[in-house]
């Protein structure tokens, strides 16, 4: 029997909320209102929370710029966060052998782990025309269970599902 190596990476690009939008809009607002009273009014006054305006608005407008890898290499799950496309943070890893169930959010199979107390990943782009899935997989170090809300491909679940058929509902 012939084994191959299975490569598949998927990236998800999430999208901001119109709540942080209007949120980042009313702070650009304010710090254009703040350098008009710092230029015509008294800079004395303005200088300061000037300055910390516009460091606020930079930070905040670049911690909405979120991005997430899914890697699956040879029966091992990475999931990765971007943020600002530069700095990479590690968030799961995962092999399918810790794989508890895998499906469609809110079907039967994770049915029993809805509302439960569990640390929970949102791996999301939040666009509501996306299915997404969740994937319960146990902590071996902890002992625990850990949720995942991820948005895989077909091809992702394909692969997964091979590996380990009786967990992954598709």
């Amino acid at each position: 029997m012939i084994y191959q190596d299975v490569y598949i990476e998927k990236s998800v690009h999430r999208t901001a909320p119109a709540v942080t939008k209007i949120y980042n809009v009313l702070m650009i607002m304010i710090t254009i209102f703040m350098a008009l009273n710092f230029v015509f009014v008294d800079y004395r006054v303005f200088g300061i929370p000037l300055i910390v305006m516009i460091i606020a608005c930079y930070f905040v407008t670049q911690n909405t710029k979120i991005d997430f890898d899914y890697t699956y290499t040879n029966g091992i799950l990475e999931i990765t966060k971007i943020k600002r496309k530069t700095k990479r943070q590690e968030l799961i890893s995962c092999e399918m052998k810790d794989l508890v169930v895998v499906a469609r959010s809110k079907t039967e199979p994770v049915q029993p782990y809805i509302g439960r107390n569990m640390k929970t990943y949102d791996c999301l782009s939040h666009d509501p025309a996306v299915t997404y899935y969740t994937m319960i997989i146990r902590d071996p170090d902890m002992g625990n269970e850990i949720k995942v809300l991820f948005e895989p491909g077909e091809d992702l679940l394909e692969a997964m599902q091979r590996i380990s058929p009786d967990k992954v509902h598709i």
